[in-house]
């Protein structure tokens, strides 16, 4: 798995900026495009430099240099030291140490919401971090999984700080508040002051979306997502039972109501164990891997920690030898640049590098083969139809009917049937959604996920699986006092919250078990007849 982020500088890109030799892309914000570089002594670091919309603003060059002395004396663990900066040059710019790893945000889009130990891992190493920060009278104002990169060694906190001089730029235009939609407090919103409790507020979100792989409100316009957050309650369906009052209680509305960040650290650090949680397989392959390639770009010098090997072991990188050989070899036709600053490879390199095979060692007694090519698939331009394409009948999906209607994702993906957000499993994929039709089956909690019509559909037979905990939504009875669902309703996911069901639905109900044998005892309870099996629920 190679990194999305590391690019070739383009045609237009600067070789060098304030001493420092740019060597690749590493990404692109709302202040400026960041490069990875490295300095005369060697060290490689992040190259920020900022747009030039910015750079014309007065008022954002004089924020720009207050926010950038400030954010120089913060130092601790789990953030990123800032050691250089420009904010007199044309365009100014900013560096950083570099971290090799992904953002959370890259992270989770790629491998899925993490487990609960992972998430508490992750949630005591933001909350030192952002303690660290506060300690220096900083306030982040910014936290978002893009803003949070994952190293072999624990997350680092980026970009602190420096919200605050965007923000004036923001004010200045009038165009726009600071900060990311869907993370921004209820205060930073209304264009209030934001202090440390803002920040705890970006903490809980961020979280959130680390343990579900969705928003906690949502997607969708500026203007909906701010409104979500001022008027609206998250959904956190999804987020596992340890942790969901620290982090619903993180996302109050007033920032009183919010726990400090001592709460946060002391609860996640026992849920890890100390933070001692390992993070996903997958997630620790595309870290290794990030690790590898920049190691190509810009070895470390000779007296930095570890700069004994060029590269790290292959075992290391989760790969197969070959694989892991084959990233390496491709990552040196695009990438190689000489220390004296010469180009990127040229095409012909890079199609000689990517046709290079690594065969395998000779098994003993048996006759030599030479293996038939894989054919290339045929690129298709649909990214939904590839989507449904992949799943196959056995999957489990992490989506769920919205009570508006449809399915909480636009497109099907499949996640580990034990996790908590396995909302759906796929029974069958077939071409016709009627094929997903069981005849007198009245309430069986299966229902269809389809996509394009006539010869052109793909349908997914989808089954609800039922989690200990978690809450559906229900209607009113024929009779007085009664409940009803169907299978539609059987198929959402909502909030656990006494009177917080939306508008059409009366009852929210919570799931106690689903058993072969009797339900729990307890009042206002209401059991279901469902696949053969007693599905037990209590209303909220």
């Amino acid at each position: 798995m190679s990194s999305e982020r590391l690019k070739p500088l383009e045609a237009g890109d600067p070789k060098q900026v304030g001493g420092y030799r740019l060597l690749a892309r590493l990404g692109a914000g709302g202040m400026g495009r960041v490069y990875l570089g490295r300095s005369k002594g060697g060290r490689r670091v992040a190259v920020k430099v900022i747009h030039p919309h910015l750079a014309e603003d007065a008022q954002f060059r004089r924020r720009f240099r207050a926010e950038v002395a400030a954010v120089r004396r913060v130092g601790g663990i789990h953030t990123v030291q800032v050691v250089d900066a420009g904010a007199d040059a044309d365009p100014p710019w900013l560096v950083t140490e570099y971290i090799a790893g992904p953002s959370l945000h890259d992270a989770v889009g790629e491998c899925g919401a993490f487990p609960a130990a992972a998430v508490a891992a992750l949630g005591a190493g933001l909350a030192e971090g952002l303690m660290a920060i506060h300690e220096r009278g900083v306030v982040h104002r910014d936290l978002k999984p893009g803003n949070v990169l994952l190293a072999q060694d624990g997350p680092r906190i980026i970009d602190f700080g420096i919200a605050r001089a965007l923000d004036a730029a923001s004010q200045t235009t009038r165009t726009s508040v600071a900060g990311t939609p869907g993370f921004m407090s209820p205060e930073q919103l209304r264009g209030r002051e934001v202090g440390p409790a803002g920040d705890v507020f970006c903490l809980a979100a961020v979280l959130a979306f680390a343990a579900t792989g969705r928003r906690p409100f949502g997607e969708g316009p500026v203007e909906a997502l701010g409104y979500r957050v001022v008027n609206e309650e998250p959904d956190l369906t999804g987020v596992p039972e340890p942790l969901l009052p620290l982090i619903a209680s993180g996302l109050e509305k007033r920032p009183e109501d919010r726990p400090g960040l001592g709460a946060f650290l002391e609860r996640c650090s026992a849920l890890a164990e100390g933070g001692d949680a390992p993070l996903p397989a997958p997630v620790s392959t595309m870290i290794d891997t990030w690790v590898a390639e920049t190691e190509v770009l810009a070895p470390p010098p000779p007296d930095e920690p570890g700069s004994g090997r060029r590269f790290p072991p292959l075992g290391r990188l989760g790969l197969p030898v070959a694989a892991a050989v084959g990233v390496l070899l491709v990552a040196l036709a695009v990438w190689a640049v000489g220390d004296d600053g010469s180009t990127p490879a040229t095409s012909e390199a890079v199609t000689t590098a990517q046709q290079t095979s690594v065969s395998p060692a000779p098994v003993p007694g048996k006759r030599s083969e030479t293996p038939t090519p894989t054919p290339t698939p045929t690129p298709t331009s649909d990214p939904v139809r590839k989507a449904f394409e992949k799943i196959s009948a056995g999957d489990c999906l992490d989506a769920y009917e919205r009570p508006t209607g449809g399915w909480s994702r636009s497109k099907p993906r499949a996640v580990g049937c034990g996790r908590s957000d396995a909302h759906l499993k796929v029974l069958k994929v077939t071409r016709d959604s009627s094929g997903c039709l069981r005849h007198g089956a009245d309430l069986d909690g299966e229902l269809w996920w389809s996509y394009g019509e006539d010869a052109d559909e793909i349908a997914l037979c989808v089954q609800r699986q039922f989690h200990t905990g978690e809450c559906f939504l229900a209607t009113k009875g024929e009779k007085k006092n009664t409940v009803a669902i169907s299978n539609r309703d059987l198929m959402t996911s909502w909030p656990c919250r006494d009177g917080s069901a939306p508008e059409e639905y009366d009852f929210v109900l919570r799931i106690t078990a689903f058993t072969d044998g009797p339900c729990p005892p307890g009042g206002r309870r209401v059991d279901w007849e469902i696949r053969g099996r007693t599905l037990c629920t209590r209303i909220v």
